[in-house]
């Protein structure tokens, strides 16, 4: 049982018991409490209770109905009456408000995410950023769901941030015992210039209600790429809920507001330079001496230092030609230093506009305006003024452009400042819808959009530069990436020029164009130099741009002006259009071909025929790869909505016929680009069928042909960036294969900027060469003998160059016998060679080592010592005292002089050198020393 029903009983007890009014009163005892609402009749009784049991307290009375509201800044006193807050303290009266929806500070808050689809990826968590909630920008529901309750009608206010079309956002208000959606429910839909705005529901009527917040990004079947849009995520801010429960206590101001009025709904915060230190405060004191402070602040602050970020650029006037760019501080009188100021060049008015009177204008047809200087002057002979929408001084923003966050971005005179901030993390600039005109145009370019900057992040951040091109034959509208710049660098980076052309179908305005910035990263700012729109039907002129003709129309691709004149490319050469043709320093030169490629005259490219010759002299024949060769990739990929694709790669290497050889990519939108390679997404519906999408060129450019041992290699690149590349770089690899034809492969995908293909037969081969070809003879027979050629062995050639014809020649049998003899025992004849010179060089040896001993013998043989000591010379006296010694040694052992018997090494040399020369007939002698004579001893072995 409920302490209400518990409560309610106990009254009517006491009620009964009292009601005979005997029972004395202790009224210095009695307290007062009430009960809680009841859950039938919405009531609340009033009970007086007391812990002297002597005492009688009086009966219990029924208050105010617990449906009873308050007014902002009274609170219910007693349950009963509304009662005024006092100076320094406030009331919402019957207004709740949620900050954050955290429920982490509101347990009764939840998130829930679920997949829309089973094949969906994960969905990511609701996350709370400073207290700002992000819904994830999924092809997920996200939903919040906040109960609450009301003892009144009244509404629900929500404060958020919607900025993307291609999410949407529902707001239920839901009954809460029925969780019925039918009681109110709002859409909105995103809007890029919009701030934070408050949608409403009102409650009509007490009760339990569930306030449910629901979003998901609209199904797209492209595939992401690097050129799509990032989704940007809804943001919640606060909560009110009016017809609450009111208060029945005063909440005191926090230190840094002030309330001085009874009755107050609110506290006001101290503005700057001012504070108030204690809670309950009614009025706020000034900060004094070298001290400051923000609003809000409960305390002052020393001064500081300030520096760039602290202050706010104030633009003065332009008077002749110059302008003061002063500055004003963020947080007044912050600063112990003096705001900077500085004098710059500024011009009268934007380039290709003059100054009448007080106002600039756009210059008349045939003149130019490039610094903004006070009047327009005439262009010069062959060249014609091209309209413009330029940007480059910067004292306030044009009327014409839509801002999101005013206060974020602030003129600078050379510069328009951009700052996101916490409650503006993402800041934008639309720069309105712009239609180019088709006049001088080259290669249907229909205008640029340029736009110079730089980016400072002290963390991350991003930098988008987005297009949104609408057709208005046909109504067709896309938006995409221009550019993406994301930084963590924690610096600046240096200033950014960039172009973007765009084409047209040749029709004035039949292309609407919308540019914008987006800038998003707490902490980072971005300066804004220029931005310009040229060739547009609206506008001025900055430049003359050169032109010919009749008319003084620009020349068109694969021509080149000169002399006042366009002028085909000669053949072998080649002329494209790059996104500096709208410049006005804008030079015409045709380019040469790569080695291996031709051109015809008045050629934007060149191309390979299909024979040609490489630098090493090489001639091949690649017929086969002048057929469209196409590709399936097998692997596949999946997208963000859970499909998968593949990748068809079409190629046409080489022109049969001596046109330009390309291959044509498309998408089921009739989006179509051309190239002598390309691929194109393949994706299969649920009807089985091909969606073909985002066809992209990977080579228009053949800029090398290099040779291998077993092949040749083409190598292409793409003449304009392609999604996340700078240029596509592409490698076909033709390997010889004389006996058969393998499919094409790819072997390298790389990060799609970098592609390498193989395809395999006899047209990877090289042209053959008559001196590829070596001959063979037959016997001879009938004094007749044949020859024939055939392939050297291991030259890779195919084609080209045949075999000669069998010839015959006379010969007569025994030179034909000794010729096959030789030929046929040629093995045998090199092996008898060889032992042949082997043997007469081992007789030259021998014959050498003989004279060389028989030398040395000689030299033996004329040792001779004589008995006598006058007939010993050098030093054989030393020797001859040597060999006298006793006939042991030191250690006892026997020495020579006694193991020969008292002869001398010398006289036992010479006995036997003495047999020796006897033997030889030597009559001749030498003296040696002893020294020389026992080296003689050891090599004889004595």
């Amino acid at each position: 049982m409920s302490l209400a029903v518990t409560l309610f009983i106990t009254c009517l007890l006491l009620s009964t018991r009292y009601s005979a009014g005997d029972e004395t009163q202790c009224t210095e005892s009695y307290r007062t409490v009430y009960t809680e609402c009841s859950e039938v009749g919405r009531e609340r009784w009033k009970v007086t209770v007391t812990d002297n049991a002597e005492c009688k307290p009086p009966a219990p009375t029924k208050v105010a109905n617990c449906d009873q509201t308050c007014p902002g800044g009274q609170v219910l006193s007693n349950f009963e009456t509304c009662q005024e807050c006092g100076a320094g303290n406030f009331s919402l009266g019957d207004r709740k408000v949620l900050n954050v929806l955290d429920p982490n500070i509101y347990p009764e808050i939840s998130f829930v995410t679920s997949k829309i689809n089973r094949n969906d990826k994960n969905c990511p968590d609701i996350r709370t950023v400073e207290n700002i909630v992000e819904l994830p920008a999924s092809y997920c529901w996200n939903v919040v769901n906040i109960p609450f309750e009301v003892v009144a009608p009244g509404s629900v206010t929500l404060h958020y941030l919607h900025s993307d079309d291609r999410i949407s956002v529902d707001f239920y208000l839901k009954d809460f015992q029925s969780c019925d959606g039918g009681e109110a429910k709002v859409t909105i839909s995103g809007d890029a210039a919009v701030t934070w705005q408050n949608v409403q529901l009102q409650v009509a009527a007490k009760g339990k209600y569930i306030f449910q917040i629901k979003s998901t990004a609209f199904f797209n079947t492209e595939t992401p790429t690097s050129t799509t849009v990032p989704l940007e995520p809804p943001r919640l801010g606060n909560l009110t809920i009016t017809g609450v429960e009111p208060y029945t206590n005063c909440q005191q101001c926090p230190a840094g507001h002030v309330t001085s009025t009874p009755g107050s709904s609110e506290c006001t915060p101290c503005p700057a330079n001012q504070y108030a230190e204690l809670s309950g405060s009614s009025a706020c004191k000034p900060c004094v001496g070298e001290t400051y402070s923000l609003s809000g602040a409960g305390e002052c602050e020393e001064k500081v230092e300030c520096g760039g970020e602290d202050f706010r650029p104030v633009v003065g006037e332009c008077v002749a030609g110059k302008s003061t760019v002063s500055s004003e501080e963020i947080y007044q009188n912050k600063c112990r230093n003096s705001p900077p100021s500085q004098i710059y060049d500024c011009p009268a008015c934007q380039p290709g506009r003059e100054k009448k009177g007080e106002t600039c204008v756009f210059c008349p047809e045939g003149t130019h305006n490039p610094s903004g200087s006070d009047t327009c002057t005439p262009c010069e002979p062959n060249t014609i003024s091209l309209k413009g929408l330029y940007q480059v001084w910067w004292d306030k923003i044009p009327d014409s452009w839509n801002v999101r966050c005013q206060e974020c971005w602030v003129p600078a005179g050379v510069f328009l400042l951009g700052r996101p901030t916490q409650h503006q993390p993402v800041i934008s600039i639309n720069f309105g819808e712009i239609k180019f005109s088709s006049k001088v145009i080259k290669n249907n370019v229909v205008g640029m959009f340029s736009v110079k900057f730089k980016l400072y992040c002290p963390q991350s951040c991003s930098f988008l530069i987005i297009k949104k091109v609408t057709l208005t034959s046909g109504n067709v509208e896309r938006q995409e990436v221009a550019e993406k710049f994301v930084t963590s660098t924690g610096g600046g980076d240096p200033e950014v020029s960039r172009a973007y052309v765009h084409k047209s179908d040749g029709q004035d305005g039949n292309i609407k164009m919308e540019f914008s910035i987006k800038l998003s990263g707490v902490g980072s700012y971005l300066q804004l130099y220029n931005v310009n729109f040229t060739n547009t039907l609206e506008g001025g002129s900055s430049f003359c741009f050169p032109c010919s003709g009749s008319g003084c129309m620009e020349c068109a691709q694969g021509m080149v002006y000169k002399e006042g004149k366009c002028v085909e490319c000669p053949a072998g050469s080649y002329h494209v259009t790059s996104g500096s043709i709208l410049d006005s320093s804008y030079t015409s030169q045709c380019l040469q071909c790569p080695s291996g490629t031709i051109s015809q005259p008045g050629s934007t490219s060149c191309y390979t025929p299909c024979k040609f010759t490489t630098t090493t002299g090489n001639q091949y024949d690649i017929s086969p790869a002048g057929d469209t060769l196409v590709l399936n990739d097998r692997v596949s990929y999946p997208d963000q909505f859970g499909n998968t694709y593949h990748y068809r790669y079409l190629l046409k290497l080489c022109s049969k016929d001596g046109n330009v050889p390309l291959v044509t990519c498309s998408e089921d939108s009739a989006d179509k680009v051309s190239g002598v390679i390309c691929r194109e997404s393949v994706m299969r519906s649920s009807g089985g069928e091909e969606v073909l999408s985002n066809p992209v060129i990977d080579g228009e450019m053949l800029s090398e042909i290099s040779e291998q041992t077993n092949g040749v290699t083409l190598h292409y690149t793409t003449l304009h960036p392609a999604p996340g590349c700078d240029s596509v770089t592409t490698n076909v690899t033709l390997l010889c294969n004389r006996d058969q034809t393998s499919p094409l492969s790819l072997v390298d995908s790389g990060d799609n900027c970098r592609l390498a293909f193989e395809y395999s037969g006899p047209f990877g081969c090289r042209l053959c060469k008559e001196d590829d070809f070596k001959s063979i003879t037959s016997s001879c027979e009938d004094s007749i003998r044949n020859i024939t050629y055939v392939k050297e062995e291991g030259v890779m050639c195919s084609g080209g160059a045949s075999l000669p014809p069998v010839t015959t020649e006379t010969c007569t049998p025994y030179q034909d016998s000794l010729l096959n003899s030789i030929k046929r025992y040629k093995v045998y004849v090199g092996l008898g060679v060889s032992m042949l010179v082997l043997l007469i060089a081992g007789f030259c040896f021998l014959a050498w080592y003989s004279s060389s001993l028989k030398h040395k013998l000689d030299g033996y043989s004329r040792m001779n010592y004589a008995d006598d000591d006058d007939n010993y010379e050098g030093a054989g006296s030393s020797n001859k005292m040597i060999w006298a010694d006793s006939g042991e040694d030191s250690d006892g052992e026997e020495n020579l002089y006694t193991r020969y018997e008292g002869k001398s090494p010398g006289n036992i040399i010479s006995d036997k050198l003495g047999k020796i020369n006897q033997s030889l007939g030597i009559k001749k002698y030498q003296r040696f020393g002893d020294t020389d004579i026992m080296e003689m001893s050891d090599r004889l072995g004595i």
